[in-house]
């Protein structure tokens, strides 16, 4: 049997010229289907001022804490408004795949201290 959900998202911090997020997927537009109780997750975020920033996923069952792995020039261009040749938020964006849970929490971490960020519940679709 396949349960189908639906996102809701709650920021947990204000957007500001130094911190810029957006998650591309999944989108609260199309209703979300998980395959081997996995979820996709696909996005950016911009840390202006951060050394190594990571991305930071709690789930219901872990913390998890990825690299980022996306170049993004579009966000480069667009966000910042500037070259994205060399820039060095190039490698902003991320695509990663994490196990599925009802609440997912998204954060930034930097020298070892998490700022979260964003949240995203999903409700079964009936």
């Amino acid at each position: 049997m396949t349960t189908t959900y639906t996102l809701t998202t709650s920021p947990l911090v204000t957007q500001g010229s130094q911190l810029r997020w957006h998650i591309d997927s999944p989108s609260r537009k199309e209703p979300l289907t998980l395959t081997h109780g996995r979820i996709g997750l696909q996005g950016w975020l911009l840390a202006q001022g951060e050394t190594s920033p990571r991305l930071a996923i709690k789930t219901g069952f872990a913390t998890y804490s990825f690299a980022f792995n996306t170049k993004r020039p579009d966000v480069v261009a667009a966000i910042l408004q500037q070259p994205a040749d060399s820039h060095p938020g190039l490698c902003c964006g991320f695509n990663i795949a994490v196990p599925f849970s009802d609440r997912i929490i998204l954060g930034l971490e930097s020298d070892g201290l998490i700022t979260w960020l964003e949240e995203l519940t999903f409700s079964p679709t009936i």
